[in-house]
């Protein structure tokens, strides 16, 4: 595997545990979650949505950087909480902002490429692009 091809992958490894949750954290209001009945896991995601959703991934990404600094220098942790709060919503408006995407298909996305290594290559594949 190639450097740029590893660090890629192991970034976008690395941020499934904690995007869903970011993004949804703005998406939806303060409610007690409820149980949907399971779902299949094998749905479909078009060429077309792999793109859109690299694309918002990719200015995601790129908001989680700009805020990392400032959240590691924050005085204490409400100041961290504050930039957490901001940086939510940033990333829920750049994903809103995206043509081909909405928050609540990004987040499948996401969920779904945790459980299925070809959507992960093919989303890995688009974000090396």
């Amino acid at each position: 595997m190639k450097r740029s091809t590893q660090i890629t992958a192991t970034t976008f490894a690395a941020l499934f545990a904690a995007a869903p949750v970011a993004v949804m954290a703005q998406a939806e209001p303060a409610v007690p979650p409820v149980e949907e009945p399971a779902a299949p896991m094998a749905q479909e995601v078009s060429p077309a949505e792999i793109d859109a959703f690299a694309v918002a991934y990719e200015n995601v990404i790129a908001i989680d950087a700009e805020y990392a600094p400032q959240m590691a220098e924050a005085p204490d942790d409400e100041a961290r909480q504050l930039l957490e709060q901001e940086a939510q919503i940033r990333k829920a408006d750049v994903v809103t902002q995206t043509d081909g995407i909405d928050v609540d298909r990004y987040v499948e996305i996401l969920t779904l490429a945790q459980v299925d290594p070809s959507l992960t290559a093919q989303i890995v594949e688009r974000l090396e692009q």
